[in-house]
C-alpha cells in the first residue's frame, strides 16, 4: 500500500492535490486502526469498488471503458489518443477482417482501439503480471473479451523462459527482460518467451496482416524470431519503435528489408521514433 502512496504524490501538483492527500491520509490512518479482521475486509471491498470503477474515454470510433490500477494506468488512458497520433492513424488505415498483433500491449489501449468498432481480430501480448490483468480485465470491461486475445506471453528469438524486471505495484509501466539503468526495480518475474515464427506455426495462432512492436531492448529478437513469418505475402506492415542511427537498429532495418519491407512513415515522440515498415 505505500507504494500507491507514493506513486498518488508523484507528478505535478494538481489544485485539488492537496485535499486528497488530505483525505486519502485519513482514510489511511483510519484503516490502520481497525482490528485485523475488519481491516482486510474493508480494504478488499473498498479495492474492489475502486477497480468496478471504470474511467470512460470517449474516441472517435466510440467510448472506452478503462480498468484503474496505480496513478499510469489511468495517464495511459487518459492520453490514449493523443499520446501516440500516428499510432492511432496507423490503426485507422487496417485494411477489414485483419489480424493484428500487439507485441508489448501494456494495459490494451491500442488493442482496445483496434477492435473497438471493427471486424479486426487481435492478439495482445503482455508477459508482465499486473499489466496482463489490466489488459484482460480493459477487454471484460469493454465486452472486447470475444475479440481480442490476450496472452501472457513475452515475445523474443526463440522459445525461452525469461525473468522480466517488474515490480507488481507498478501496474502500467514498461518494464524490460534487460532491465532498466534508469528506472530499476527490485523484483524478478518468470515469463514464456517465444517467438513470431513459432506462435504462427508451432501454436496455430493466425498469422497478422498488422505487427506493432512495443518492447524495450526486445526488438531486434522479436524481428529475429520473425524471419519467415516476413516473408508471408499476409504480413502487410510492421510497426515499432527503433533507433534507427545505433547498431541495433541498423539490424533491424537489414532483416526487416531482406523480409521484403521499407519505412513509409515516422513519428517521433518522447525522445523515441515509431516507424511503420510496409511491404514493397
Amino acid at each position: 500500500m505505500s507504494d500507491y502512496v507514493d506513486e498518488l504524490h508523484e507528478g505535478p501538483e494538481d489544485p485539488e492535490d492537496d485535499y486528497v492527500k488530505k483525505q486519502f491520509s485519513l482514510l489511511m490512518y483510519r484503516l490502520q486502526k481497525l482490528p485485523p479482521k475488519s481491516r482486510a475486509r474493508l480494504q478488499s471491498d473498498f479495492a474492489q469498488k475502486m477497480i468496478d470503477t471504470t474511467l470512460a474515454i470517449d474516441t472517435p470510433k466510440g467510448r472506452l471503458s478503462f480498468v484503474l490500477l496505480g496513478k499510469t494506468s489511468g495517464g495511459r488512458a487518459m492520453s490514449a489518443l493523443t499520446r501516440q497520433p500516428a499510432t492511432i492513424e496507423w490503426i485507422d488505415s487496417f485494411q477489414p477482417g485483419s489480424v493484428f498483433w500487439d507485441i508489448g500491449a501494456n494495459v490494451g489501449v491500442f488493442s482496445l482501439y483496434a477492435a473497438l468498432g471493427t471486424d479486426t481480430r487481435v492478439v495482445a501480448f503482455e508477459p508482465a503480471a499486473v499489466n496482463y490483468f489490466l489488459l484482460a480485465a480493459n477487454c471484460e470491461a469493454n465486452k472486447l473479451f470475444n475479440q481480442i486475445d490476450c496472452l501472457l506471453v513475452g515475445i523474443g528469438r526463440q522459445r525461452s523462459i525469461d525473468r522480466l524486471e517488474v515490480s507488481q505495484f507498478r501496474s502500467g509501466r514498461s518494464f524490460s527482460f534487460r532491465g532498466k539503468a534508469d528506472e530499476p526495480y527490485a523484483s524478478r518475474q518468470a515469463a514464456v518467451v517465444l517467438s513470431i515464427d513459432e506462435l504462427v506455426e508451432d501454436y496455430g495462432l493466425p498469422c497478422p496482416n498488422y505487427i506493432k512492436v512495443d518492447a524495450p531492448g526486445a526488438s531486434e529478437a522479436i524481428i529475429a524470431g520473425a524471419e519467415r513469418t516476413l516473408g508471408r505475402h499476409e504480413l502487410l506492415q510492421v510497426h515499432l519503435e527503433i533507433r534507427e542511427q545505433s547498431k541495433g537498429g541498423q539490424r533491424i532495418l537489414d532483416m526487416l528489408q531482406r523480409g521484403g519491407f521499407a519505412a513509409t512513415g515516422k513519428d517521433a515522440h518522447g525522445g523515441s521514433m515509431d516507424v511503420t515498415f510496409r511491404r514493397g
